[in-house]
């Protein structure tokens, strides 16, 4: 039945507060239909009570209020069996109060019609059995509804107040004088069980509240457990936690993992020399690491310390153990997988000390090296050599070729190179294609024998898939301590020998001297003295001319650099032209060489052109010269087909794209092209031929001794021929002679240029308004 008294209360919303707490309402609710058993005891001897009292005066009235209450107490076990059916977990706040006031309502009727009948049997009879029935009836269910309905302290207050009452009345209105003082001690007992019920009511509160504080903490402690399970077990590193006497305590998965140890040996309370034993059996590590293990545990409790140790496993990983005192003389054990670490800080060390393209040494590793080299001379007085390599003609097959060519043969460079030195030997690479070489407990005989060797190595061809590749060596050599006596001056006088092995024409090795120290300084000198003088402008361009033989008429003059030094004087151009190209210097100074040229020819007669000769190493910055040139010519205003650049073989060997567009690209705008020095090097009549050159310059070497040999003779008018053919100019340069400047005509020479016309001269020396007839 869904309830006996249902619709006997209204229902309303309003009647739930904000603060109200819906949970302890359904407690106190449940506490009502709680126990059953009391009820039905209860409920019985509430039926006996008016029926014995009409067993024993025979009035009617009893009867009556036998059936009434039998019907009550009906009535509310089906309420109490409908209820106790129900899962009240989720009841709403309507659904629970029905539920009290329905058990309030049979409650208190109840005990309304057993009051009444206990007041008419007080006031009605005179039958001491009715009285006696009554009266303890009421007192042990009044005293039965305070122990089961304290959760409902106001339920109690209205049934204690319609079960005594009336009884209390009926007591003070009989007859007999003594129940007159039971009925004013029946008020006292009311207001007595009242009182208590309150306390139980209190009492049950306070247990209610102490339940759900302990829920509260019990999920609380439950979260906080799976969160700090979380965290163990998603720690990068391995956990283990030791007692006092050595028996695990926690332990979390990674660590579990490291060592291979199963979960039955991770529970709490495990002995460590448990696990040590599988440890050893399992053979995850060694017998002897594991007594370390043990004994570094034994150390970290008597000194409270941390320390830490490195396993290498019978897999290959290498672990880091730190030890560390934990509370209450207990001890943290926390395990690394240091493998990809170690690997990675050994690849960067070795990056550090090595060199990545050719596995040799680096500078920074050559340089501790060459630090402990001293400090053994120091120690034991072992004398020892240091050799600086560079390759000849590296930079040409870098240019030409590609840099993947030129790694390669960096690194088949380092192979040779390694190949014929001895086992103790340093070889490292210092930078680019410079390479070092120190060679301890070496005579010069040995380290002769062995710069040698490396020179040969070198001397064979790279055969790199279609190219084939020539470059050679340069070795300088400087011993320790005759050369030095520190680091640094020993590699400066190895540099100093290199420089002197590259010019007395490479592939070659050179000792120190301390001539070459002079040297170098004075070289040094002279390069911090160009550099001032470009900042100041002090330097100058002499003009040298160049006649055409039929008419004599000066025809072009080329400009010559000059440079007069404030104590040294005029400084030779072969001697700061090679300063300037090595130093950086060049490029400014050939810009400076090109705009000046241009300024001062625009004053000459127009039929009067400017020759100026261009360094290889101005076309490594192609767009540079050809800016350079055209806002020169726009400055000055010269015409384009009156300015002649004169370039050398060498620039033309290298046989760079960047280069050769730059030279199409000025031709294309009119300047001209001159192949000077002709004959010098690697000369070759394709070279006439193949590049846009109006006029080729005949070296003076040639025309020395044309009028007696036969050979320049015929290099002179083969020339002469061939660019006849290919409309260009010849140029014989070093005519000093009439006799001379009479062969080279009767060969075929156009031009000619050389002290028997003039030597070079500052602008100033000759008038700029006309060109001068040389007789």
């Amino acid at each position: 039945m869904a309830g006996v008294f249902k619709g006997l209360f209204s229902d309303r919303q309003g009647d739930v507060r904000e603060d109200f707490d819906l949970p302890d309402y359904r407690l106190l609710v449940s506490s009502l239909f709680s126990s059953p058993g009391s009820i039905i005891p209860g409920g019985i001897a509430g039926i006996l009570t008016p029926y014995l009292c009409w067993l024993s005066t025979g009035a009617s009235i009893f009867m009556t209020l036998t059936a009434l209450v039998t019907l009550v107490v009906a009535l509310r076990i089906m309420t109490v069996i409908s209820y106790r059916r129900r899962d009240h977990s989720d009841d709403s706040f309507a659904e629970t109060r029905r539920w009290d006031r329905e058990y309030f309502l049979g409650a208190t009727v109840f005990s309304a019609v057993l009051g009444y009948s206990c007041y008419i049997a007080l006031t009605q009879t005179e039958d001491p059995a009715a009285h006696i029935t009554s009266v303890a009836s009421t007192i042990a269910l009044a005293s039965g509804y305070v122990s089961r309905n304290a959760g409902r302290p106001k339920f109690v207050a209205v049934q204690l107040l319609t079960f005594c009452v009336p009884m209390a009345i009926g007591l003070v209105q009989a007859s007999n004088d003594y129940y007159h003082y039971i009925g004013y001690f029946a008020f006292l007992y009311v207001a007595a069980n009242i009182a208590i019920t309150n306390s139980l009511h209190r009492n049950l509160l306070a247990l209610s509240e102490a339940t759900k504080q302990s829920r509260g903490l019990a999920s609380a402690l439950h979260s906080q457990n799976l969160t700090l399970d979380a965290a163990l077990n998603t720690m990068i590193h391995g956990l283990a936690m030791y007692d006092r006497s050595l028996k695990l305590a926690i332990c979390n998965a990674p660590h579990r993992t490291l060592f291979g140890i199963p979960e039955t040996l991770a529970l709490p309370g495990t002995p460590l020399t448990a696990i040590a034993r599988f440890l050893i059996e399992r053979q995850v590590i060694s017998a002897d690491q594991v007594r370390d293990i043990r004994s570094a545990l034994s150390e970290v409790q008597q000194s409270q310390q941390a320390v830490t140790r490195e396993l290498q496993t019978r897999g290959g990983r290498l672990l880091v153990v730190t030890i560390a005192p934990a509370a209450e003389g207990g001890v943290l054990m926390l395990t690394e997988d240091a493998t990809e670490r170690k690997a990675t800080e050994a690849r960067i060390e070795r990056m550090a000390r090595f060199d990545e393209l050719t596995g040799l040494a680096n500078r920074f590793e050559f340089n501790n090296q060459l630090s402990e080299s001293f400090r053994k001379l120091e120690r034991t007085g072992e004398a020892f050599a240091l050799l600086y390599v560079d390759l000849d003609g590296f930079k040409q097959v870098n240019d030409s070729l590609g840099h993947d060519i030129g790694d390669r043969v960096l690194s088949e460079t380092a192979m040779r190179l390694r190949g014929v030195i001895r086992g103790g030997d340093l070889l490292a690479r210092f930078g680019g294609d410079e390479f070092v070489l120190i060679l301890p407990s070496a005579n010069l005989a040995i380290v002769t024998t062995i710069a040698q060797r490396m020179i040969d190595a070198m001397a064979k061809a790279f055969l790199l898939e279609t190219k084939t590749v020539y470059v050679t060596a340069s070795v300088g050599i400087a011993m320790a301590p005759l050369d030095a006596a520190t680091p640094a001056d020993l590699l400066r006088h190895a540099d100093t020998a290199l420089y002197k092995a590259k010019a007395a024409g490479r592939n070659t090795l050179t000792f120190f001297n301390p001539a070459m120290a002079e040297e170098m300084l004075d070289r040094h000198e002279i390069e911090v003295d160009l550099r001032r003088a470009c900042e100041n402008k002090s330097l100058e361009l002499y003009y040298q001319a160049i006649i055409d033989l039929k008419t004599q008429d000066v025809v072009n003059r080329e400009a010559l650099m000059r440079w007069r030094h404030p104590t040294r004087g005029m400084i030779p151009p072969g001697i700061f032209i090679p300063i300037a190209e090595s130093s950086g210097l060049i490029a400014a100074m050939g810009d400076w060489a090109i705009r000046q040229a241009c300024q001062d020819a625009a004053a000459w007669p127009n039929d009067v052109g400017v020759s100026v000769n261009i360094s290889p190493l101005q076309f490594r910055e192609p767009r540079r010269i050809v800016e350079t040139v055209k806002e020169a010519l726009i400055a000055s205003g010269l015409g384009s087909h009156r300015l002649t650049l004169e370039v050398t073989e060498s620039l033309l060997i290298e046989d760079n794209k960047g280069t050769l567009a730059a030279i199409h690209e000025l031709r294309a705008l009119g300047v001209k092209f001159a192949l000077d020095d002709f004959g010098t090097g690697y000369s070759s009549l394709a070279y006439l031929s193949t590049y846009p050159f109006a006029q080729v310059k005949i070296d003076q070497s040639f025309s020395r001794d044309v009028h007696a040999n036969e050979a320049s003779k015929a290099i002179i008018e083969a020339v002469c021929q061939l660019a006849r053919r290919l409309s260009m100019n010849v140029v014989v340069e070093g005519i000093e002679t009439e006799q001379q400047r009479i062969a080279v005509q009767l060969l075929g020479a156009h031009r000619a240029q050389g002290y028997l016309f003039g030597r070079p001269e500052p602008v100033s020396a000759f008038s700029p308004g006309r060109g001068r007839h040389v007789a």
